[in-house]
């Protein structure tokens, strides 16, 4: 496999780790929340790219670490916007959404010219990670299967039925933060603005064939490194960047898969 190994075990980690996830956002609603981070974790990945070029750092590290760093003040900020009066979800999602791209782009200018280019921050670069990445990947790919695991009832009751479900609260913190950690870690492979394609596909596709909430987590993650895979042979085979490939076949399965739907019920 040569030049392609390490971006292989990369597209398995992250395509696994975003249908896990991004079924906890399915079946949250948190989905137009997430596309609003997605767009938070800009500034603080240019941020922490700048940090780290200056004391000498990974870069790759500076990126991840940034943009949680500046993801979960964002998701705070958000969260707090909805509750006031006259403002919905739904505005106070666009809000930080816009806020976050318009300080990354400020940003990016403002610290020109920075050691990685604007690429590597909007649409990823799945060729070029390195063993970090993957080890990152990788180990919150664990983590968040054993916080499932451990909390997938309450979780569950939570999103379904929150009004009986004690702690409510807490677990929505725990999807939170599972959603701000997973962003930082897909940036290298998929980018800012096109990881909430790889999040949400594999989910929103399958959701209308099963019935169980362990099932869409398992199609899920399933799905998920599927895509993530043939997104990055396809590219490879095409000389296409592999974060906008991985984006397309995930946008054709979703849109597959609700199209047959349709058609046989």
């Amino acid at each position: 496999m040569g030049v392609l190994t390490l971006p292989f075990f990369e597209a398995i980690a992250v395509g696994c780790l975003s249908g896990l996830v991004g079924t906890l956002m399915v079946l949250g609603n948190r989905v137009f929340f997430a596309e609003s981070l997605s767009h938070g974790t800009f500034p603080g990945a240019v941020l922490g790219v700048v940090v780290a070029n200056a004391l000498g750092a990974n870069l790759s590290d500076g990126l991840m670490l940034g943009s949680v760093a500046v993801c979960i003040p964002l998701a705070i900020f958000m969260h707090y916007l909805g509750k006031v009066h006259g403002v919905s979800s739904t505005a106070a999602a666009g809000t930080t959404l816009t806020l976050g791209f318009a300080m990354g782009i400020l940003l990016l200018r403002w610290f020109q010219p920075l050691p990685l280019h604007v690429d590597s921050f909007l649409v990823g670069s799945l060729t070029t990670v390195n063993h970090r990445d993957v080890a990152v990947a990788a180990g919150l790919v664990i983590i968040c299967l054993l916080a499932v695991l451990a909390c997938r009832r309450r979780l569950f009751q939570a999103y379904f039925d929150p009004t009986t479900s004690p702690h409510s609260g807490l677990y929505d913190a725990l999807t939170l933060g599972l959603i701000c950690l997973t962003m930082a870690a897909v940036i290298p492979a998929v980018g800012t603005i096109l990881s909430i394609a790889l999040l949400v596909a594999p989910a929103a596709g399958l959701r209308p064939w099963v019935s169980r909430p362990e099932a869409l987590l398992i199609g899920a993650g399933i799905i998920g490194i599927t895509i993530a895979v043939a997104g990055l042979f396809i590219a490879a085979h095409l000389s296409l960047s592999a974060g906008g490939t991985i984006a397309i076949v995930a946008g054709v399965f979703y849109l597959a898969s609700m199209t047959a739907y349709k058609a046989i019920s």
